[in-house]
This record gives structure tokens, sequence and C-alpha cells, in this order.
């Protein structure tokens, strides 16, 4: 109604614009009277407002009917939704019977659930993977897809280990093995095929997938234990860039670099960037990439029936993979130290579907936390302590200033007590 007296408003303005010129020449001629002039001017007028009426009037109609539209259209929608939820209802109890009839070590995480009545787990104050960010991408439906364990391998010794001057006339990615460390890499070898044929327990033969480094040294070093495997064995083998070694710089002076390396030690050992290279940090960002798309692979099942990853990489790059793999904080990567050439370390998976059953120890988490690093291999790790060798999100124990500072009630900027 507003909006119609704003409209009525201005054809009453507009009106007055047009008819009072004639009337005024009208009036100076003296041939006609003014009320006449009037009268033209409100008959105008009511037949304006009328025409602004009637096409209010259509446009609340069209209104109504868009409403009415969208009203339909929403119930529709509603509609669906419930037949959608009957049908997953129905999916889900379908399910949970023919989990029934089937026996325990065939079914998956998500069959038991169903079968153990088990609804939405975040309701319960739990993890549920089917709503993780990545829409499952991060945790497997199916925990006998997973690769029966991951072994990390620092390549054997370099040239560059030998003699650190073969940086300043050798480009980092060509530097090859020394005789020493060809014969550390065949080693390798026979020490993994040692282990696979002593914990091949399902029956069947092992299978092998390898991730190196693109660097010499780490391609010759698979080269190497590949032979102790026939060609059945090796499923595969792909370069990843990611897996290189930091990059201190182009071509490395071994003065410049003794300068480097003590400015890192006043910097931070992590977040020291080398010039024309890089830091821990960088190293930390690229692995973290590579991990998440390694981790998609695997729960889209590229390495499951029994296969093995292998991991050809660098003794930095290995502990920031661990790092990231283990969430480790970054004091505690820096009191872990390198573990030596060519020693293959193993991430174990959780012996069996048993303890990733429905509200198991194993249920329901990161597939990261499916994998335990053995006691051998933390052993070969200077500095790494049993709960570092598991993936866990529990608060970090305080300091001992914050143990001493609670001991005495706690104490306050100013040097004073708390009450």
């Amino acid at each position: 109604h507003e909006h119609a007296q704003n409209v009525l408003t201005r054809q009453h303005a507009q009106l007055e614009a047009q008819l009072l010129p004639d009337s005024k020449s009208q009036s100076h001629a003296g041939g006609q009277d003014t009320t006449t002039g009037q009268a033209v001017l409100t008959a105008q007028q009511d037949a304006h407002s009328a025409q602004v009426i009637q096409l209010l009037v259509k446009q609340q109609a069209q209104l109504v009917k868009q409403v009415a539209r969208q009203a339909a259209a929403i119930s529709d929608m509603q509609a669906q939704q419930a037949q959608q939820a009957q049908q997953m209802q129905a999916a889900l109890l379908s399910q949970a019977l023919s989990a029934q009839s089937a026996p325990q070590e065939q079914l998956t995480p998500f069959q038991r659930q169903a079968l153990a009545g088990i609804g939405d787990r975040r309701l319960q104050g739990k993890y549920d993977a089917r709503y993780h960010s990545t829409a499952g991408g991060a945790t497997p439906k199916d925990f006998r897809v997973l690769p029966d364990r991951i072994f990390l391998v620092r390549h054997a010794e370099s040239e560059g280990n030998a003699d650190s001057e073969t940086y300043s006339h050798t480009p980092d990615s060509r530097v090859p093995l020394t005789e020493l460390g060809a014969r550390q890499a065949l080693a390798a070898g026979a020490k993994m095929r040692a282990y696979l044929d002593k914990h091949n327990t399902k029956g069947k033969d092992y299978k092998l997938f390898f991730y190196t480094s693109p660097y010499q040294r780490s391609l010759e070093t698979y080269e190497y234990i590949s032979c102790a495997f026939t060609g059945e064995h090796t499923v595969g083998v792909q370069e990843e860039v990611q897996l290189r070694e930091q990059d201190f710089g182009n071509f490395q002076s071994t003065a410049g670099k003794v300068h480097e390396k003590a400015d890192r030690l006043r910097f931070g050992r992590f977040y020291y960037r080398f010039p024309n290279g890089e830091s821990g940090a960088d190293v930390y960002d690229r692995v973290t990439i590579f991990e998440d798309h390694m981790i998609r692979d695997i729960n889209a099942g590229r390495f499951s029936d029994g296969t093995n990853l292998v991991l050809v990489t660098h003794g930095l790059a290995l502990r920031i993979f661990l790092m990231r793999w283990f969430h480790w904080t970054v004091e505690q990567y820096l009191q872990v130290f390198n573990p030596p050439n060519a020693e293959p370390l193993i991430l174990e998976r959780v012996p069996d579907d048993w303890s990733a059953r429905t509200n198991g120890s194993n249920a329901w988490v990161h597939t990261k936390a499916l994998y335990r690093l053995t006691d051998e291999s933390r052993l070969m790790l200077k500095g790494c302590t049993d709960d570092m060798s598991s993936t866990g999100h529990h608060p970090r124990a305080p300091s001992v200033a914050c143990q001493l500072i609670a001991a005495q009630g706690g104490i306050m900027a100013s040097g004073d007590k708390l009450d």
C-alpha cells in the first residue's frame, strides 16, 4: 500500500505539471473557467489510481503463485529425503542380516558396526570414520585392503657420506654409492627377504611396491635391494621427487657449509633455510603432500592382497616422514638422529583384523594409527622413544619448569605466589 501511495503521488505531480500550463494560458485568454481544469485533473488522477491498483493486484497474484510453487518443491524434496532415509535403513538392516550369517573374519568394520547396531559414533563422543573431512579418503572402509607393512630405507653409503667435498663438484642428485654402499644395499635386500619369509603367515606369496627418491644413490640402493627378490615379488616401482633429500643449495662449498650449519644451530635446525635450498619445515610440507596421496592410494586398495610398501629415501626425509606419520612435535623430531645407511626400518600393521573390530582398540582411527614402528627399528633411531612409535593425540606432559611452578602453588608475573 505504501508503494501504491508513492506511485499515486508521483502521478499526481506529473499531471499537475501537464495541466497547469494549459490552465494558466486559458485563464489569461479569459475563455476557460479554472473549475473545469480541476475536474479534468481529478478524473485523470482517478484513472491512474485504478491502473496502479490493478497492476498491484496482478503482481500480488503472481507472487502468491510463486510461493505456492516453492512450497510444493520443498515438500517434494522432504519426501525424497524421507524416502532415501528409509532406503538407507533398509540397506543397513539387509547388511546386518547378511553379516549375521557370514563368518566373522569376512566382515568389514562397517558390517560389524551395522551388526552391533551402532549408529553415528560421534553422538557417543567417539570418532566415526564415515564423517572424516576427506569423505573416507584418510580412513579405510575395510582394514584388509591395507599393506601388510611399510619398510623405510635410508640409501646406502654414498660418496658424499664418505667425502663431503663431493658436493662441491657433483650435483647432489648425481652422487652415487660407494663400493661399501653397494654391499650394504645388497645386505639390506637379504634382511628384508629373510624378514618377509619369516613373517609370511597368510599362505600366499608376498609382494613389494617401491617408492624411491630420484637421486642416484637412492635409485642404486633400490636396484641392489630388488636383487634379493624375483620379478614376481616386485609389483611396481615409482620415483617420487617429494622423497628427495633436503636441498642444501646447489654446488656446496665445504667452507661455506660450515658457516651455514653454524648459523643453523643459532637460528634453529628445523626452521633454518639454506641459501638456494630448503629448511626442514619445507621438507615437512612436501612430505605431507606425499603421505596424503599415499594414504588415499592405500585406502583405495592399491597395495592390498599381501603387498609390502618399501620407501627408499634419505636420512632427514625419513625422519620427517616419521614425524608427519606419528605426529611428532618439532622438539621430538630434533632429538632423533638419522638411522644407519641401508638399515630397513619397519612399520608393522596391527597384527590382525580383531584389533580393528567394532569397538576394538584400533577401530575408527586414521589409517596411520594402524601401523607401529617395531621395537628393533626404534632402537636404530637414537632418540626415538616408545611413545613416539605409534600415532596418538594425547596432551603433552608439562615441562619441568611448569611442574616446579605447579608444585610451588603457582607464581604470578610479579613474582608473588598465587592464593
